[in-house]
């Protein structure tokens, strides 16, 4: 029975994470911003954290890093970047 809750634990953090970069995600469409795409990068990481499914890892990290693009161009810190990228 300690399995089932933390399966549904798991699907639950998930889903709470989802819900809210929907919503950022949404927020920076109307005004895109460095620190909201670097929010939804955090989040994206943090469901890394939260599933050990290999496709759905490798779906977040991708997102993760494409949200930290955003952020980097935003700030025009373009230097480094690579490195960044390889760190996730």
């Amino acid at each position: 029975m300690n399995v089932n809750r933390a399966e549904r634990a798991e699907t639950w953090c998930e889903a709470v994470i989802l819900a809210a970069n929907e919503q950022l995600e949404s927020m920076y469409r109307q005004h895109a911003s460095a620190c909201i795409a670097l929010q939804i990068s955090r989040n994206y990481r943090l469901l890394l954290t939260h599933n050990e499914h290999p496709l759905k890892k490798q779906h977040w990290r991708a997102l993760s890093q494409r949200w930290l693009l955003s952020y980097q161009l935003h700030r025009g810190q373009q230097r480094g970047l690579p490195d960044m990228l390889e760190s996730l």
